[in-house]
C-alpha cells in the first residue's frame, strides 16, 4: 500500500509541471486569436483577408486539438498576412 501511494505521489509530482505547460501554451492560443480577431475587425476585404481568416480556422482547431504550437504558428501566419505580425 505504501508503495503504491509513494508510486502516485511521484506520478503527480512529474506530470503536474506537463499540465502547467500545457496550460501556459493553451493561454497563447487564447492570446494570439484575440490579436487575429481584433486585427480581422479592422482589416480591408481581399484575398488576404480570406487567406488570414484561413488561418484562424486553422489555428482554432490546432490549438482545439491540444497542439498549442501548431496553433500559435497558424494566428501568427494571420497576424502577418494581416500586416500585423
Amino acid at each position: 500500500m505504501k508503495l503504491s501511494f509513494a508510486a502516485l505521489s511521484v506520478a503527480t509530482l512529474v506530470l503536474l509541471p506537463a499540465a502547467y505547460a500545457a496550460d501556459a501554451k493553451f493561454t497563447d492560443c487564447i492570446a494570439m486569436q484575440k490579436q487575429v480577431s481584433a486585427a480581422l475587425e479592422t482589416a480591408q476585404p481581399g484575398s488576404q483577408t480570406d487567406e488570414a481568416r484561413t488561418q484562424a480556422d486553422t489555428a482554432r482547431t490546432f490549438c482545439a486539438s491540444r497542439l498549442y504550437a501548431q496553433g500559435v504558428a497558424h494566428y501568427s501566419k494571420a497576424l502577418q498576412l494581416l500586416g500585423k505580425g
